[in-house]
């Protein structure tokens, strides 16, 4: 009874806390927009409050009955349950981008179209897409109206809609983000099995040694002790390493946290909640970003617009802090009189060598096609090197997971073989 009452406390202090988060984002919402969208709906705002409420009453209750074997249930009911919301946000995006792409090249008005649209989300997408119909009938630009309704697009749409619009080939624009965005998410969608792999084996791993510690040894002990016998060296092994663990957890700190670290960083940049590149990701997505701007710079060229201002558009909606930078610091160069090409090799946004063709396609006048052509190599590339990485690291982590759980299994079944060997 403690324990339900436990839950029900914890229950309602989360219910408290999902209210105050929907507060604060709707007054967050009411100060960049100018108010509440025509289309809002507080009764929409307490039926997701509700399903918050009673998730969060279900997943206490199971962690106060069922203990480390609840939290592990628990921390993969939110994954499963963070990962479904994700595919939906990605495929409305998707969906929306199409849709926004069809428009365009069709030169039909795309505030209709988007309140079609929305009127088919009955959730915050939908109010989103309805804000953004509202704005766009207002006279709004379409990229200034996606900053004011943020997360309809891709974070990497934004570049290629802002230099697209300001150009005067939004159609083209479009059409080369949702592509790009395609191929993106063909790639973490390769990846996504075995991410989900190293991150929930652990978990489920520590939460059969938990039980199997707590529950099963003990017996196997006492039996033993009956017999007047010794349990079998592995398992005796298996049981110091756990009470060594359990007693000195402290001294794993510098091998577990950032193992632990690791796998929070990579759930968060695989949701979408931030943008930041560690140092080991940083290197190998460089390529990536470069065919970003690539693609960017190739509209403007072929537009026949001048490259510092793709440039400059590139710096202000870019999605990465350092990626941003990087392009600011290239925009002044440019200002300055300075080679654009030099200015991005000099930032390391573009590799020496794409430099030498960058400048030798300008001089014979097909740079659009270079740099397009460049930007494909550099996502195949970035392709190729992932895929190359994953099948290289995860055979390893699957031999060292299948080594552990070998040497569990033995340690636990030479009791038994012991046992009947004594009996017989």
């Amino acid at each position: 009874m403690d324990l339900i009452g436990a839950a029900i406390i914890c229950a309602i202090v989360a219910a408290g806390a999902l209210i105050g988060i929907a507060v604060v984002r709707l007054i967050r919402y009411s100060r960049r927009t100018g108010g509440l969208p025509r289309h809002f709906s507080f009764g929409s705002i307490l039926r997701a409050l509700g399903h918050g409420l009673i998730i969060v009453l279900l997943l206490v209750i199971l962690v106060a009955v069922f203990g480390p074997v609840g939290l592990v249930g628990c921390s993969i009911v939110l994954f499963l349950l963070i990962e479904g919301y994700r595919k939906r946000r990605v495929s409305q995006q998707n969906a929306l981008l199409w849709m926004l792409v069809v428009s365009a090249e069709r030169s039909m008005p795309l505030g209709p179209a988007i309140e079609a649209f929305a009127a088919e989300q009955n959730d915050l997408f939908g109010m989103r897409a309805k804000r953004l119909a509202e704005l766009l009938a207002a006279g709004a630009p379409l990229p200034d109206a996606l900053e004011l309704c943020p997360k309809l697009l891709p974070s990497y749409a934004m570049p290629m809609l802002r230099i697209g619009c300001e150009s005067g080939a939004l159609a083209p624009a479009l059409r080369q983000a949702a592509t790009a965005y395609n191929q993106h998410g063909l790639i973490w969608a390769s990846l996504s099995d075995k991410i989900g792999y190293v991150v929930v084996m652990p978990i489920l791993g520590l939460a059969v040694i938990t039980f199997v510690m707590v529950w099963i040894v003990p017996r196997l002990t006492a039996i033993f002790r009956e017999f007047h016998a010794e349990l079998p060296p592995m398992t005796q092994w298996l049981i110091y390493a756990a009470y060594f663990f359990v007693n000195y957890w402290y001294l794993f700190f510098p091998v577990y946290l950032p193992f632990a670290w690791l796998i929070v960083y990579a759930v968060m940049r695989y949701f979408g909640w931030t943008e930041w590149d560690a140092p080991f990701v940083g290197r190998l997505v460089r390529r990536l970003d470069s065919a970003r701007i690539l693609d960017g710079l190739a509209l403007i060229a072929r537009q026949q617009r001048p490259l510092a201002e793709g440039i400059a558009t590139l710096a202000d909606a870019y999605p990465k802090s350092d990626v941003r930078r990087r392009l600011t610091l290239a925009a002044f160069d440019v200002e300055a009189g300075a080679d654009w090409a030099e200015s991005l090799s000099r930032q390391s946004l573009i590799r020496r060598a794409d430099l030498a063709v960058l400048q030798a396609a300008q001089r014979v006048g097909n740079l659009p096609w270079a740099m397009q052509e460049m930007a494909d190599s550099a996502r195949r590339r970035f392709i190729y090197k992932v895929q190359a990485i994953v099948q290289a690291a995860f055979p390893a982590v699957v031999i060292c997971f299948g080594a552990m759980v070998m040497f569990i299994v033995v340690a636990l079944f030479l009791p038994l073989v012991a046992l009947i060997q004594r009996m017989a």
